[in-house]
């Protein structure tokens, strides 16, 4: 289960407790009369990591000046479009993949992830070519670098012929954060021979509950994710037809898609640690002497921006739906279908007031609006049941040894006074699905990164000087001594006390964007709680004179 999910659980089971507390808790006795991608290779930390980047595992080594091997001289090769700038590298195979480093070139990204590493690759290439040792007459040597073959403004061509084999790899760099990775396979030989082709990528694991390393698999039976914590036993494979595979973080992405699907899928981590490997696999060809075959894969790179990865085109494949990998929440379909519609208000926003936090508390006083009749209905409810405290509380007390008899006559007092026990809970539980979309399309939303508020630095990072934390625990004890008490003291000054401390810890470490949205939610409670006050007077407790 993610850090997201748990997340959501955990405000879940805080928004019910809060809401049903007065019915749950026993009530006090009352008188008779009286609730980036960046891979640029230097292995620098990025600025959204919470720890350092991890160094590269131990099974590909990778040297800190490379030289000439095999007489092959080190080449490298950048390539450019209007969102990326790639560099590629004739490495050996085992000193990891062609993709050497990658910027991103958006304004949002320049002058902050330069230099970064926002897949924590640690010097480590990816987009490695292999062949399966079981099944393949073909073997790529790992003490070898390849030629460069061919080369133009967009594209670049690696080859290497090892005895009877010739194996080249050509990349081109398409628009937005697209391109495409042909591998040519020939026998030069004599006799048939047998191959199976692997292509692997790989993500940097940090030390972070939030931003959590991923690898991907895209199957006949929909998209399967599993991070460091679910391969740190062993790998996880999952069988074919496989689409697509890669590996992801928060809000960057490389992702290969097969033009012919895989056979299989595996998800692993990288032999000594510190990296989850995706490796999707193809099946096991002939080739007859001088025959040639062609592996096609479109690769997607960069940010996981909603409209470049739905308009994906370096490769055709039905049912691609790479816009799968942004995380939309707990809801599945739900969830994906509300956090587009807020997402799109959110950019709306954004359009008018050039401020992504600013527009976040726009969109949060408009799903407040959305959900007021439903709040309301809920603080009705809890007044009526306010009224007949007085009365469970006798009931109780009459039939304390009659657990069956205590319950008709709570029944009947509920209809004898038109109050469901549970109409409190339900306008909660109906919110639980926009305010978890809400939160999951924040949490996921890569326009927020890097983006500036107030004091806060970056909106996708927590507040650096925990000022949102703390001013959200003075805002919820503001918000309990607004709220009848119907408690006795000691209750009283558990809830009191107990909820601010437990939601300012739990916001001490949460991106400041989400912060900033459950601060206004809060504020926004307040307010209507003191208009609806100064409308109708404060409702007494039990027991105490009007």
């Amino acid at each position: 289960m993610s850090f997201q999910q748990r997340t959501l659980i955990a405000l879940a089971l805080c928004a019910i407790i809060f809401v049903a507390f007065d019915w749950l808790m026993p009530k006090p006795e009352l008188p008779p009369e009286s609730d980036t991608i960046v891979v640029d290779g230097k292995g620098e930390p990025s600025t959204t990591d919470t720890k350092a980047v991890p160094k590269p595992a131990v099974d590909e080594p990778v040297d800190d000046e490379p030289t000439a091997v095999g007489n092959v001289a080190p080449i490298e090769r950048e390539l450019r479009n209007q969102l990326i700038a790639v560099k590629l590298s004739n490495r050996s195979p085992a000193r990891g993949g062609i993709l050497a480093g990658l910027e991103l070139l958006a304004p949002q990204f320049q002058g902050q992830l330069t230099g970064t590493d926002a897949l924590r690759l640690a010097g480590s290439p990816t987009l490695e070519v292999s062949f399966a040792d079981e099944a393949s007459d073909v073997k790529l040597p790992k003490t070898t670098s390849f030629e460069l073959r061919d080369e133009g403004p967009r594209h670049v061509t690696f080859g290497h012929r090892d005895g009877e084999v010739e194996v080249l790899q050509r990349f081109e760099l398409g628009d937005n954060y697209e391109a495409r990775l042909v591998v040519t396979v020939t026998n030069r030989g004599k006799v048939p021979q047998d191959h199976r082709v692997h292509l692997s990528t790989r993500v940097g694991v940090v030390d972070s509950r939030y931003d959590i390393a991923r690898g991907l698999c895209r199957t006949a039976d929909g998209l399967e994710y599993e991070d460091a914590g679910d391969v740190e036993d062993g790998p996880i494979h999952y069988s074919g037809p496989v689409s697509w595979g890669g590996v992801d973080n928060k809000y960057f992405g490389l992702f290969l898609i097969a033009a012919q699907p895989a056979s299989d899928c595996e998800i692993r981590m990288a032999e000594g640690g510190g990296f989850v490997v995706n490796r999707i696999s193809g099946a096991v060809a002939t080739l007859d002497p001088g025959a040639s075959t062609t592996y096609e894969y479109g690769v997607y790179l960069g940010a996981k921006e909603l409209e470049h990865l739905q308009k994906f085109r370096a490769v055709t494949v039905a049912g691609l739906d790479l816009e799968q990998a942004i995380d939309w929440g707990v809801f599945g379909g739900v969830s994906e279908w509300l956090g587009r519609l807020l997402l799109g208000m959110l950019r709306w926003f954004y359009a008018l007031t050039h401020s992504w936090g600013i527009s976040i508390v726009l969109l949060t006083v408009v799903v407040k609006l959305v959900t007021l009749p439903l709040t309301l209905k809920q603080m009705s409810s809890m007044k009526r049941m306010r009224a007949i405290q007085p009365e469970m509380a006798k009931i109780k007390e009459k039939y304390s040894d009659d657990r069956v008899k205590q319950g008709q006559e709570m029944q009947a007092l509920f209809a004898r006074s038109g109050v469901n026990p549970l109409a409190g809970c339900l306008p909660t539980l109906v919110q639980l699905p926009i305010w978890f979309a809400l939160y999951s399309m924040l949490s996921a939303a890569v326009e927020l990164v890097h983006q500036k508020f107030l004091w806060l630095p970056d909106l996708t990072q927590q507040d650096p000087y925990y000022i949102l934390p703390l001013a959200l625990g003075v805002l919820m004890v503001v918000q309990n001594r607004m709220m009848p008490n119907t408690m006795d003291e000691a209750q009283a000054k558990m809830m009191r006390w107990l909820m601010p401390i437990m939601f300012t810890l739990f916001m001490l470490f949460l991106p400041s964007g989400l912060a900033v949205y459950i601060f206004a939610n809060i504020f926004l409670s307040i307010v209507q709680t003191a208009i609806q006050v100064g409308v109708t007077g404060k409702p007494e407790a039990p027991g105490k004179p009007a």
